[in-house]
Formats: C-alpha cells, structure tokens, sequence
C-alpha cells in the first residue's frame, strides 16, 4: 500500500451547487449546523445565472473544469444540475461527487445522456451493502448501485472514492474489488475528520497531519503558504466565493476573520455583483493578510490555516491499493 499525489493539471473551480443532501453524515457540516444551532439549514441554490455573469471575465474564460462538491449539500439533489450542464457544456467538463443516494433510475439516465468522456462521476462509498451506512447514515445502497449502474453505461468516467474508518479499514481489498467490478477506478482516503470516536481507525490510516493541535490556537508564529488562489476557493450554494473551502464549516467560520471582518472581506465576494476577475483581487488581499499576519501577528491568523496552510505542511490524503 503505497500513497501517491495526484497533481492538479487545470484550471478548476471547486463549486457547491446546493445545500440539500438526504443523508446525515457525523463530520458533515451541515450535521455539525444542526447540532450546534437544533434548528435545519435553511435551504440554498446555486443562481446558474449569477454564475454564467460572474465568469464572464478573462479569469472566468480560463477555467476548464467545474468540481461541484458540497460541503453542506450534493449536487445530485441540486434542481438545475442539468441547466448547470447545458448553460456551460462548450465552457467546462465536470467532476461530479456525490453518494449516490436515492435518487431515480430517470435522473440518473438524464445525468448521463448530458455527461461527455472528459466529465467524471465520483461516487463517495465507504463500504459495502452492509457497512455503507454507518457514516454514511440514511443512505440507500439499492439506489446507489443503480446509478453506478446506469453511469458506467454512459460516457463519462467513474470513480469510487472511500474514506477509511473504524468499520473499513482492514476490508479495503474487497471494497476496491467491488468498484472495479463496477467498472469504477479506486481509491481510499485519510481524513482526520469523524465527530464520532468510535469511527476512529488505527493511526496510520487517521490523516495526522491535519489533525488540530492546541499549539495552533496561541499566538506562536507559523509562516503560512496560501492555498486559497491555488486550489482552495468554492463559490458556495449561497452566492458566496470563499478565499478557503476548509473555513465554511460551522465549528470555524463564525470565530474567523473572513466573518468577523465581513465588510473587507465577504460581503465584497457576493458574485451575484462581481466577476472573478474583481474577486481574485479581494481573495489575494486575505491572502496578503494571512501571510503578513503569520510572521507578525499570528492571533489574527486562522486557525485552520496554521493548521492546514503552515509552512512545510504536506497534503497528501490518498491512498492507492497497488495490485500485486
């Protein structure tokens, strides 16, 4: 077993379409929401034409690759994922991550009738029939095998992706064996993320070097790398583009600068009133200021990024099962 980085060759933009999702996963931050708040998320979608007029803009012409990952919803449950498609089939492919979770046999073959051999469907399953479930609470295994099913007789490409846990880590192989069945390439993921410590490997498949540490929350100095620009901004299913995907769950955002300081910095990153030309100005502002911060005054530096942005900080989650 053997980690390898996959390197990013494009120009992508990492997008939440939508907030809903069926399933109640323990680390998601729409769970985290609920927890802390008792009440539900109230519900938000993606504006296809708030998007279309925010990259119309030189830097908005450079991407070619749409990721639409949620962190507090799926995308299969967005309402205008084909309208998302179609408004910008010439402009992009797609890498669409989901858990596959209830969802109709007709959905799926409308998804795949728009999906061309440059897109990709990344299915987020961490076990089989029997053990899917216990993170991935309320999903549906029946449903999910029928759009892998349907997916894998269409054009685009397919992936299966599993976080490891308690409950999964020794039956990795099997998991693999079953996705390439499928039609499906593999890989298995560290996280250091569970909310729930019975979820908990050994520690070699636990991602350590993400994990919090007290010494990130004083005022020790860490000279910091932003990674925001590169591969960490997320226009939000709200209309919001964020400097950091990492930042928006709830145990963080509202004890961050980017909320505290809305007025320099989030209410500016509305795209619904800027394009992403104006925006890149406003993100590698906050990163300035995070770098800066970090070698002067490092109180006012986020934790998440002392965490996850220091530098010498290595990125590098991944796992592939190497056959023999």
């Amino acid at each position: 077993m053997t980690t390898k980085i996959n390197p990013t060759t494009y120009k992508r933009l990492h997008i939440e379409t939508t907030n809903r999702c069926t399933l109640s996963c323990p680390a998601c931050p729409r769970t985290v929401w609920q927890e802390f708040t008792k009440r539900p998320l109230i519900k938000s979608d993606l504006d296809v034409d708030a998007l279309e007029k925010f990259l119309d803009c030189e830097s908005g012409r450079k991407i070619t690759k749409f990721v639409l990952c949620g962190d507090y919803g799926d995308s299969i449950y967005y309402p205008d994922l084909l309208k998302l498609i179609k408004r910008f089939r010439d402009q992009v492919s797609f890498n669409i991550v989901t858990n596959g979770s209830r969802q109709t046999t007709k959905f799926w073959q409308n998804l795949s009738d728009v999906l061309t051999d440059k897109d990709k469907v990344i299915f987020s399953i961490d076990g089989l029939e029997h053990t899917n479930h216990l993170y991935r609470i309320n999903s549906n295994w029946a449903s999910i095998m029928q759009g892998i099913d349907i997916i894998s007789r269409g054009p685009a490409l397919m992936h299966w992706k599993t976080i490891v846990f308690r409950f999964n880590y020794d039956s990795l192989d099997k998991i693999k064996e079953f996705a390439e069945s499928k039609g499906a390439t593999f890989h298995a993921e560290k996280t250091h993320r569970y909310n729930n410590p019975a979820l908990i490997p050994p520690d070699e498949y636990v991602e350590l070097n993400h994990l919090f540490q007290e010494e990130f929350t004083h005022d020790h100095q860490f000279e910091i790398e932003p990674r925001c620009e590169q591969d960490a901004m997320t226009v939000s299913a709200d209309g919001y583009l964020h400097p950091c995907d990492w930042i928006r769950n709830p145990r963080t955002f509202y004890k961050s600068q980017l909320w505290k300081q809305k007025e320099r910095w989030l209410n500016k990153l509305k795209i619904e009133n800027i394009t992403l030309d104006q925006a890149l100005i406003v993100v590698r502002d906050w990163e300035n200021y995070i770098r800066q911060n970090s070698l002067t005054d490092s109180s006012k530096v986020e934790v998440l990024c002392k965490m996850l942005c220091r530098k010498g900080c290595v990125h590098n989650n991944k796992i592939i099962l190497q056959n023999e």
